[in-house]
């Protein structure tokens, strides 16, 4: 599984922006992204995490290629109320089980000993 996570910095119009980010949120389910979150930081509260998943690498690739101009043209409407001196950061995470995925050696199946 494959996480992607912006960290955006807003200013005092939060309602614009979670109107925004609405609009941000169809759009990214349309092109592929799955449990697309909304956070905000209770330390800072002007900091906004938003994050979304995709089952693999390529997904991730191919959903940025199915933005349209449109598409395209929201993002710069929400990194325009960003307000930090420095740009949104973004985090880009491959989730990786704890368990082995090779499987035992031995099988559950067992030939009977003579």
């Amino acid at each position: 599984m494959f996480t992607a996570a912006s960290v955006l910095g807003t200013g005092r119009s939060s309602g614009t922006f979670l109107d925004l980010m609405r609009q941000r949120r169809h759009v990214h389910s349309r092109v592929g992204a799955r449990n697309w979150t909304l956070q905000r930081n209770l330390q800072k509260p002007m900091h906004w995490t938003e994050t979304f998943r995709t089952p693999t690498w390529t997904d991730y690739l191919r959903l940025n290629h199915r933005l349209t101009e449109v598409d395209k043209e929201l993002d710069e409407r929400v990194f325009q109320l960003h307000a930090a001196e420095t740009p949104p950061q973004m985090t880009l995470s491959i989730e990786r089980p704890t368990s082995s995925a090779r499987k035992p050696e031995h099988s559950a199946f067992r030939h009977p000993r003579h």
